[in-house]
């Protein structure tokens, strides 16, 4: 595919470019589905088991804590716990929390498994102080952290290691299950997370469309996204700002859904990606079918013609803006509006909801 398939410089030229001044830096987060846990209960399980162990081996003493000064929503204020020496392990050898978040206990789980909000305190059975915040704020796919042999995926002799898929013990395994545990040290190399976009597949930005893999080597900042006020009468892009871009650590294969439209467009995705269809709603990939439409960068709807369930070996990509907003959490995607990786984490309960409305409050829109 081209960079001007969908002629990116005359949908630029035919819609209104507001400015958002928020600065931002892009931040690489990462996921692997090679060492894919499918639901929450089990990424947080994860999240807790590296929580126990890092207090439990690196930690050594449940009053080593320090206090953040926080106030903490069940009073006092909030303990943590530092796992690694930043200036004498920087790399976090034979740490359970990533160096991302400084290697502190409490705040990188309560990061990995909530939204923002009021955070509370209390104690395990071993006497570890841990933070919790009410269940209605969970992240719609919680984060869990993934490991290897070294600091750097990059290296030829990384290899990715595994907990006891029992959560038995504090060992990282060579395999799943489990049965072979690995003789040397381990690292957290990051917090997987979903992913959705095929290498090739074209998102916009200030100058056109660029492939999301280009764009992430080049960690593109300038980000096109729909402006907060759009509707389906009246799309508006806006020069947003990228926040972060997704990755996957491994090589692994993915049921992929390629749609065909009337005009010749085309997408390629996984079976969860977050879609505008027709009716200006927030739908995944997997629940459209042939007579829906997409909505293409102009508002125009462009009717299904086929959908074709493929596989995509390798990696899958995503990113998401700076803005918080749903709508300008909506992106344009090989000339079609789509959502960012936010609808699948942290905005997951919006799927199936009307995002782009047409001549009605968005509040009195189920």
């Amino acid at each position: 595919m081209t960079r001007t398939i969908w002629g990116g410089i005359v949908i630029l030229a035919a819609v209104v470019l507001l400015p958002v001044r928020a600065e931002a830096q892009p931040v690489l987060t990462t996921r692997c589905t090679i060492d894919n846990l499918d639901t929450n209960a089990k990424a947080e399980a994860r999240v807790e088991w590296a929580r126990k162990c890092g207090t439990i081996q690196n930690v050594g003493d449940p009053n080593a804590w320090y206090d953040t000064g926080l106030s903490a929503a069940s009073g006092g204020t909030l303990k943590d716990y530092l796992e690694s020496d930043p200036v004498r392990n920087p790399k976090g050898e034979g740490a359970f929390t990533g160096p991302d978040y400084g290697f502190k206990v409490n705040n990188s789980t309560v990061f990995a498994v909530y939204l923002s909000g009021p955070t509370y305190q209390q104690q395990d059975s071993r006497g570890y102080y841990y933070w919790l915040r009410d269940a209605w704020r969970k992240k719609g796919r919680a984060l869990y952290p993934t490991f290897s042999t070294t600091s750097d995926i990059t290296e030829q002799n990384n290899i990715q290691l595994f907990p006891h898929p029992n959560l038995a013990d504090c060992r990282l395994y060579l395999d799943k299950n489990g049965t072979q545990p690995s003789a040397t040290t381990f690292h957290v190399n990051g917090y997987c997370e979903s992913a959705c976009y095929t290498p090739e597949q074209q998102v916009l930005f200030s100058d056109g469309y660029v492939s999301i893999l280009d764009a992430l080597n080049a960690l593109r900042e300038d980000l096109i996204t729909l402006s907060p006020d759009s509707t389906l009468d009246n799309l508006k892009l806006q020069q947003n700002r990228t926040y972060s871009y997704t990755r996957e650590i491994r090589d692994a294969e993915h049921k992929i859904f390629v749609i065909t439209t009337q005009s010749g467009g085309q997408l390629r995705v996984t079976h969860e990606h977050p879609v505008i269809d027709g009716e200006g709603r927030m739908v995944q990939a997997q629940t459209l079918k042939v007579g829906d439409s997409l909505v293409k960068a102009d508002g125009s709807l462009d009717p299904i013609v086929s959908i074709e369930k493929t596989t995509h070996y390798g990696k899958v990509y995503n990113l998401a803006p700076v803005t918080t907003d749903l709508v300008s959490n909506v992106l344009v995607a090989q000339g079609f509006l789509v959502g960012s990786v936010r609808f699948q984490n942290d905005e997951v309960g919006y799927i199936n909801r009307i995002i782009l409305y047409r001549g009605m409050p968005a509040e009195v829109i189920p």
